[in-house]
Order: structure tokens, then C-alpha cells, then sequence
């Protein structure tokens, strides 16, 4: 079936679309193709799709060369992804969700989130992803300007674990207009790209960290990690070692102080 088929029938779905799990179909193929080729599969490499929904994504996921892996929660989608991919060994449509999925084997990773879990796959996939060099993720106009905040009530530790493991760019705005059903917000595509050297690991401690810090928002770094380490003494010299004024609060701390501050405590 070629494309333009293809997103004729998508649009035909427009009535089963989950309100309750937040289904909106992209049916501008143009845009669909557009963040495929972001993704920039090369042959061979496992690929997962977050939510495929009707198939906008996967359509063209389908004409690369990666082994691609389709999570949806949604049985009736999977049914028809196995059915218009039947003849094709490199898409495998799963009823799967991805908040309990094994994600440490992608070398890439791409999907249309849904707005109300958006923030709980993010971690997920910034957590246990551990393998994945690039992502790409189309997600709400204000969820995107909360996850690329690196200052002010946005900027949190989500944030420093993003700037930690990846380099971030927005790739483009897709309108209301390209959907169907009609979403009442603007969407961002953005795609996350590994940086070399830094683990899992060193992240999930360095994550834990922020978290701890922004627990207590309004209170000075020193205040917070005298309580986090339950030694205010050991908290002072992590500080003046990191040369991180103990005064600042956590939200002026770049992911630069962060990491030293990481380092100074182990």
C-alpha cells in the first residue's frame, strides 16, 4: 500500500481513537516521514516505537532497515499493525506497556507520547534505556518548553538527567490540523542524541541527587544536601570542593555544578 492509501485509512480511524489513553493520529505523512528520517536508522539496528496508534510512524519505520519493535496497550492497533505489516520480518507489532518494558536493548528509540504519561515514559526511557544513542519524541508544545528548561519553576531534575545523557534539539511544531480526532494543543517534535561516556548508572546517582535537592526548592543547596546526606559538615566540603556556592538554590545550578557536585561525594 503506498502512503497516500495509507493515510487515507488512517484517517478512517478517527472515531476509535482512545480518549482515555489520550489517542490522537497523525495523518500529515509528510510530517510522519519527517521524524522517521530524523531517527536516522541504520541497518540492522533495534528500533522501538512508543505508541503506535494506527500506524503514522510505523509506516515509515516499515520502509528502513532497522528491526523495529511496536509498543501499544491498545489490542485493537496491534491487531491491525500485524495485519498491514504481515508480510514484513523487520516490524513487530507487541501489546505492550512500555512502562513495564525491558528497554535496555534499542539502539534507538521514537513515538508520539501521550500527554498524560509523558513525564513517566521519559524517565523510563532516560533510566533503562541504556543502549539508545538517539531518540526522537513528539510530545505537547508546553510539555516539550517544560522538559527544555534549564531555568526557573520548569527546571527541575528531569531536566539536569536530560542535559546529563543527551543533547537536546527541537525539530519542528506540528499544528492541531495534522491530527485526527482534532487536539486542542499545539505538538514538538524533538530528538535526543547520546552523549559518549556517561553510564546509566553515574546517571540514575546523579538523578537521585537533583531529586533530593529540588525536594527542597526553596531552601539553599547547603540546607538540602545537609539533609540528604544527614551531615552538614560533609555537605560543606562537597560544595566548596565542587566550588558551588552554598548559598545558591538548587534551580541555579547548571548540569556543569550538578556533575561535580556528583563527583565530590564519590
Amino acid at each position: 500500500m503506498n502512503a497516500d492509501k495509507y493515510f487515507e485509512k488512517i484517517k478512517q480511524y478517527e472515531l476509535m481513537a482512545s480518549k482515555d489513553i489520550g489517542q490522537n493520529f497523525l495523518v500529515d505523512q509528510k510530517v510522519a516521514e519527517q521524524i522517521v528520517d530524523a531517527l536516522d536508522i541504520h541497518p540492522g539496528e533495534k528500533v522501538l516505537e512508543i505508541g503506535p496508534g494506527a500506524g503514522s510512524l510505523s509506516y515509515f519505520l516499515s520502509l528502513t532497515s532497522g528491526d523495529c519493535d511496536l509498543f501499544d496497550i491498545d489490542s485493537r492497533f496491534i491487531e491491525k499493525l500485524k495485519e498491514d505489516f504481515a508480510s514484513l520480518n523487520g516490524i513487530h507489532p507487541k501489546l505492550q506497556n512500555v512502562l513495564s518494558a525491558d528497554l535496555s536493548s534499542y539502539d534507538k528509540i521514537i513515538g508520539n507520547l501521550p500527554y498524560y504519561i509523558t513525564s513517566s515514559i521519559i524517565e523510563r526511557f532516560l533510566l533503562t534505556a541504556s543502549k539508545c544513542q538517539k531518540a526522537v519524541f513528539m510530545v505537547q508544545k508546553e510539555a516539550y518548553s517544560r522538559l527544555a528548561a534549564t531555568s526557573g519553576e520548569d527546571y527541575g531534575p528531569m531536566n539536569v538527567l536530560i542535559s546529563f545523557l543527551y543533547e537536546g534539539k527541537r525539530l519542528l511544531n506540528v499544528p492541531p490540523s495534522s491530527f485526527v480526532p482534532r487536539p486542542h494543543v499545539s505538538s514538538t517534535v524533538f530528538s535526543l542524541s547520546r552523549k559518549g561516556g556517561v553510564s546509566i548508572e553515574r546517571a540514575s546517582a546523579l538523578y537521585a541527587l537533583a531529586k533530593a535537592l529540588f525536594s527542597r526548592r526553596r531552601k539553599t543547596v547547603l540546607n538540602s544536601l545537609s539533609a540528604y546526606l544527614g551531615n552538614g559538615e560533609k555537605a560543606a566540603s562537597a560544595l566548596l570542593k565542587s566550588c558551588i556556592d552554598a548559598r545558591k538554590r538548587p534551580e541555579e545550578l547548571d548540569i556543569d555544578a550538578f556533575a561535580k557536585l556528583l563527583s565530590s561525594l564519590q
